[in-house]
């Protein structure tokens, strides 16, 4: 059985690149592969927009076509042949870090600004909710002539990832906070993480029939828990599993098991997780990883450019 899968992310090796690419798992009887191919390595489309280290970050798919953030843009590839269709800017777009594409519109979660922002199709904001303060964005936004290629840290949320419930609710994934919340009233949507949350989205989880939400925190943990009670179900780490340490983020549950992104730990970060020591360091790459669900079976691994310094967001199941 063949399933393939669109990754998106960047390098942290001094240019503006990002990445498509596409991973391609085969589970026959007592074999499982891996393969990765990258499909197109480009720089964002407007040259003055461009900042080192960042390239593409999160996406999701809709209507053909592969929606993805760049550090600044929003940007609409279509599906299969990577066509660049659409380009959205905003003067207020700073480190973006995913994009949901929904029948109505784009919901952007603008980690610079600390905003989510929902704009239509066809490039219009419709509805702009702040994180926080309105004179704290003030302050920030006018501290330069182009806010969108600026350094905005220190974040105080943080916010990496957004999805949306049955029940139309928006979930919103804090990595500062080390939480999800309900962005409809700001309570708590998820138990308080053990280290900073990626992801944060409702998926079946085979092994108990049941949906449950879930994320991957950056050391290293793959976290599901009740959606209701906030019960955690069930919790791996990399670790346990002999995949390479790294920055842990882009994650895709599957009946049968489920796919992670690591990235390589590099100086800059390595000191973001006291449990990462010099050893880790040195063996750190950037790889998905197959992780069945039936512990008997063997956990599988592939590099991802990473001779690139490059680093993973999404892994998107591709049903086109």
């Amino acid at each position: 059985m063949k399933e393939e899968f669109i990754i998106t992310g960047g390098f942290f090796d001094g240019t503006s690149e990002g990445y498509i690419g596409k991973v391609i798992l085969k589970r026959n009887v007592g074999d499982v592969s891996l393969n990765f191919q990258a499909s197109i390595i480009t720089e964002p489309p407007t040259p003055r927009l461009r900042v080192k280290n960042k390239g593409f970050a999160g996406g999701s798919i809709h209507g053909n076509k592969l929606w993805l953030c760049s550090a600044n843009q929003v940007l609409a590839y279509s599906l299969p042949d990577l066509e660049l269709k659409q380009i959205i800017n905003d003067p207020f777009f700073n480190d973006l870090h995913y994009v949901l594409a929904e029948k109505n519109g784009l919901y952007i979660v603008n980690t610079g600004l600390e905003s989510l922002d929902h704009f239509s199709y066809d490039g219009q904001l419709l509805a702009r909710t702040l994180l926080t303060s309105e004179s704290r964005t003030q302050s920030r936004t006018s501290s330069s002539s182009e806010f969108r290629i600026i350094e905005s840290k220190p974040h105080f949320m943080h916010a990496n990832h957004c999805f949306r419930m049955n029940d139309g609710h928006m979930l919103l994934t804090f990595a500062r906070q080390r939480r999800i919340v309900d962005s409809s009233d700001w309570s708590w949507a998820s138990p308080e993480y053990s280290a900073s949350p990626h992801e944060g989205f409702i998926a079946p989880f085979s092994v108990l029939n049941k949906d449950c939400l879930w994320v991957t925190t950056v050391p290293g943990e793959i976290i599901a828990s009740d959606p209701l009670s906030g019960e955690i179900v069930y919790t791996c780490t990399l670790k346990d599993k002999n995949v390479p340490p790294g920055w842990t983020r882009g994650l895709c549950i599957l009946e049968h098991g489920l796919l992670v992104g690591t990235t390589k730990i590099r100086a800059s970060n390595a000191e973001y997780y006291s449990g990462w020591n010099q050893n880790d360091i040195e063996n750190s790459r950037t790889t998905i990883a197959y992780i069945p669900f039936d512990q008997k079976q063997d956990v599988v691994t592939v590099d991802v450019l990473n001779e690139r310094s490059s680093k993973v967001f999404s892994i998107l199941p591709l049903t086109i």
